[in-house]
């Protein structure tokens, strides 16, 4: 069952995607965000991080925001590293093997200018070192080390991450992609500039019944709030879906609501202020 009007006073658990969602294009979370959210978890609503990145890489990020709470749940890896801050429960899954590494890597280097890169704990294992990779690398709080092929694939990962110099090259990536099959891996575009690829089963809506068992909620009771082709199962999945304006059209096809005002003007935040002024009763 879907989130309907009968159901708006019985949202306990808001996950965000960070990226085009919480914070604007230069990456800061704004003062009205950061405002609201204090007042969304000092009414009991449970807050949650649904991200690309890794759970550690995610931690970095909050010490920035300087948050007067911490947040509730915590899920890294598109879905596939679920920290619950509440239980203390921790688990990762859907590492992809080695085989699968390297033909994903190979694929993308024989047709694409782009740097393959995975994490790998505190370092970023990359087949080149250049000041996009460096740049990211101060971001997450990760060491950046150039590797040989056979370094990057020596070792399960829950995904690959291609980094190129133009959104025009990751649009031909999606192109070829819909007309080259590869079984056993599944692609998406999470930045302008950015492709990954992991198992096919990874999503962040595989976070909903883990987080659902741990705190014994219903889906219903779970908002998804997010901007792009991985927030789209999470979005579908969750009570109530939530797509910001500057989202990508197949994102939006799956929220429930879009909201009017873009990630660079607070939108998430003015949206729930207008549209669910229950959530801070």
């Amino acid at each position: 069952m879907r989130y309907n009007e009968s159901m708006e006073k019985k949202i306990k658990l808001i996950l965000l995607d960070i990226d085009g969602t919480i914070v604007n294009s230069s990456w800061d979370m704004t003062p009205l965000t950061k405002q609201t959210l204090t007042r969304l978890h000092a009414a009991g609503i449970l807050l949650g991080i649904a991200s690309g990145r890794p759970v550690d890489d995610i931690s970095f990020h909050l010490k920035k925001w300087d948050l007067p709470f911490d947040f509730d749940v915590l899920v890294g890896l598109n879905g596939c590293e679920v920290q619950n801050n509440v239980t203390g429960a921790y688990s990762i899954s859907h590492e992809l093997d080695c085989q699968r590494l390297r033909t994903a890597v190979t694929l993308m280097q024989d047709h694409f200018d782009c740097i393959p890169f995975l994490y790998r704990g505190p370092l970023i294992h990359a087949l080149k070192v250049d000041e996009v990779i460096r740049t990211s690398a101060l971001k997450s709080g990760k060491q950046p080390v150039e590797v040989d092929l056979d370094t990057l694939c020596q070792s399960p990962c829950v995904k690959v991450m291609f980094r190129t110099k133009d959104g025009q090259t990751v649009a031909e990536m999606e192109r070829f992609l819909q007309d080259t099959p590869t079984p056993g891996l599944k692609w998406f575009k999470t930045q302008e500039t950015l492709m990954e690829v992991s198992d096919p089963d990874v999503s962040k809506a595989l976070a909903l019944p883990i987080l659902c068992a741990q705190l014994d909620l219903p889906v219903e009771a779970i908002m998804a709030c997010g901007d792009t082709t991985n927030d789209n199962e999470m979005l579908s999945q969750a009570g109530l879906g939530v797509c910001l304006a500057n989202g990508t059209d197949d994102t939006k096809a799956c929220a429930d609501e879009i909201t009017a005002i873009d990630n660079d003007h607070d939108g998430l935040a003015r949206h729930w202020m207008e549209h669910h002024p229950e959530l801070f009763d």
